[in-house]
């Protein structure tokens, strides 16, 4: 009976790498793979797949031969591309700016809008979905932009080489932390989903759009967080989280960074901030909000938490509990990009 031979160390990580990366049919040759590492004969590994013991045989002796790059297609001779490379080349770029400069009123292209441009200012006829599939070749994707920022605080540099030396320099049980909040609607953002084609999913809009403020801190070290809701975002809210934050690490001296919002800066949160041996608080640069981890756990917390759903602010403080009973400290630090993903 034929198995897999034992691969070599590199070989291990590169099959682990295929089996969380590569999809279709070199994915299940993967899988052939580890099954016959696993001791499984090539009748089972074929009852499994649902294939034939043929197909089984031969990966597994292109595997023996070759690694794992013998689990991919060769290439194979076929009808010339319909789309050459220079023609590619000027797709990249006429995708890359507006169709306003192409002299259509439009501010975004579509896959229809492309595919008429290249027939009649490149004389080129392909179909949609040709068009959408080369798009995707050339390292473009269907997705939503966002907001950008373009301003910057003028003294940033000197802002955050004056953090890293505080947090160079902290005292070793001194913790430092990244404060910031967000807001929860009653009324969901929308998000793409799947859905029957032919039938849009439609997401109720409430009598109401109540809020509220969700206030959380990150750990940087740990990965450890806190977070409580308030109604909303206030210099009373402010203080009130401040405490509890610093009845959560009691005994505790606290390095806390933070953005420049009025309720952070206000006189009232200042005075009270003077009285607080243990707390030390940095403001970030304006318009920085890039520079806070926490904002990426944010993004990632509402995209499961929030969209695409009516719910009572009630059901989402309690999602957005079990998020963070659900994601150990090391996953929070990946959502932040803390941590390379492993």
């Amino acid at each position: 009976m034929r198995y897999a031979r034992q691969p070599s160390s590199a070989e291990k990580e590169e099959l682990e790498r295929m089996t969380q990366q590569e999809v279709g049919r070199v994915a299940l040759r993967v899988q052939m793979v580890q099954l016959s590492r696993q001791n499984y004969d090539v009748p089972e590994i074929a009852d499994i797949q649902q294939c034939s013991t043929v197909t089984v045989y031969k990966w597994l002796n292109r595997f023996n031969e070759e690694g794992p790059p013998g689990l991919y297609d060769r290439p194979r001779s076929g009808r010339p591309p319909k789309i050459k490379p220079a023609t590619k080349e000027v797709m990249a770029e006429t995708v890359s700016a507006p169709p306003l400069e192409e002299g259509y009123n439009f501010t975004y292209w579509t896959v229809p809008l492309l595919t008429q441009h290249l027939k009649e200012k490149l004389k080129v006829r392909v179909c949609q979905e040709t068009v959408r599939h080369t798009l995707y070749e050339l390292g473009f994707r269907w997705r939503r932009p966002r907001w950008a920022v373009k301003r910057q605080d003028p003294h940033q540099f000197e802002i955050m080489e004056h953090i890293a030396q505080a947090i160079f320099t902290a005292e070793p049980d001194q913790l430092i932390l990244v404060e910031d909040e967000t807001i929860f609607k009653t009324l969901p953002p929308l998000r793409r989903m799947w859905m029957r084609q032919g039938h849009q999913h439609q997401v109720p809009t409430p009598a109401d759009n109540d809020y509220f403020c969700l206030y959380g801190v990150l750990e940087l070290l740990t990965g450890h967080t806190f977070h409580a809701p308030h109604e909303k975002g206030n210099s009373e809210n402010t203080l009130a989280f401040l405490k509890q934050l610093l009845d959560h690490f009691p005994d505790r001296s606290l390095l806390l960074l933070w953005d420049q919002a009025r309720y952070h800066t206000s006189h009232k949160v200042q005075a009270w901030l003077a009285d607080q041996p243990r707390l030390t608080v940095m403001l970030l640069p304006k318009y920085a909000a890039h520079l806070n981890p926490i904002e990426a756990i944010w993004r990632t917390l509402k995209d499961r938490v929030a969209t695409n759903l009516t719910r009572s602010l009630a059901d989402i403080q309690q999602a957005c509990d079990r998020f963070f009973e659900e994601h150990s400290p090391i996953d929070l630090l990946r959502l932040a990009g803390l941590l390379i993903p492993s």
